[in-house]
């Protein structure tokens, strides 16, 4: 996970009504966290891509994560701690307002929307504004080779920085340079406007278990398990007794974004800057 942007959830501790050092320390032996890889893509087809843009935006400015977690895959009840993501995304997203970021996707689709490129893919609340992009910064044209689209593309984003009143420190890098798809045509045209943001979380029960440590909401949790035999309340007695030796090392998790998460977690609550 190199040259990852951080952003933490620093609202872990009040969740848990406990202080920033008493969330470490129950956290102390954890080794890895559960990782969730989710595309993000700025070419905006839908509801739920402008709900995860948004959601990421958000997350940036205020390290509060995810008031709707299915938008990124994760289950209402897990807790997330981390995202990891390109830092030039994290920087883009971090130097400008929700509206300018709108305005410059916007200007990359009115782009694509002049070369009559994935038209039906743009979605139909944002088209008006995109036909305003469209004719306001470009004319009709249909370039079909690589070296043209790589061409329309610098020029696309060149728009993009201008459609914002100018260039601003940490504008997000070119998406689209080195591109070497022959055809504008193709549904892969997608693909060059996706990120992939990777969200460290805990489970409801890693939550319970681990953080929380409250043996009633636990007895609640597994009731089911407990009313079909499957466990008994001396099962879970007995892994709360060994919960310090817990370690969190699953499949599905990463060492890594644990690693980056307690790093930046423990500092200060100023703005990640740095990426690891």
């Amino acid at each position: 996970m190199t040259h990852s942007g951080i952003v933490v959830n620093r609202q872990l501790p009040q969740l848990a009504k406990l202080s920033k050092t008493q969330f470490l320390d129950r956290v102390a032996n954890i080794q890895a966290i559960r990782r969730k890889k989710s595309a993000i893509s700025l070419f905006i087809s839908d509801a739920r891509g402008m709900a995860q843009l948004e959601a990421l935006h958000e997350a940036v400015h205020t390290e509060k994560f995810f008031t709707k977690p299915t938008d990124f895959e994760l289950s209402p009840s897990w807790i997330p701690f981390v995202l990891a993501m390109p830092e030039p995304l994290r920087a883009w997203l971090a130097a400008y307002s929700l509206d300018e970021i709108k305005a410059q996707v916007v200007n990359w689709m009115g782009a694509l929307y002049a070369a009559h490129c994935r038209r039906d893919s743009m979605w139909r609340k944002l088209l008006p504004e995109i036909k305003h992009a469209a004719m306001a910064y470009y004319s009709p044209y249909r370039p079909k080779q690589a070296d043209e689209l790589i061409e329309v593309w610098n020029r696309q984003f060149e728009q993009a920085r201008c459609f914002v009143g100018g260039q601003a420190c940490g504008v997000l890098e070119n998406p689209f340079a080195d591109n070497e798809r022959p055809f504008l045509d193709s549904e892969e045209v997608d693909q060059s406007y996706r990120f992939t943001v990777r969200t460290g979380y805990f489970r409801e029960d890693d939550w319970l278990f681990v953080v929380e440590r409250d043996r009633q909401k636990l007895l609640k949790f597994y009731k089911s398990n407990i009313e079909h035999g499957v466990w008994t309340a001396r099962t879970i007695d007995e892994q709360m007794r060994n919960i310090d030796s817990e370690t969190m090392n699953r499949s599905e998790a990463r060492p890594e974004i644990w690693q980056a998460w307690h790093h930046y977690f423990s500092l200060s609550g100023d703005e990640v800057q740095a990426s690891v």
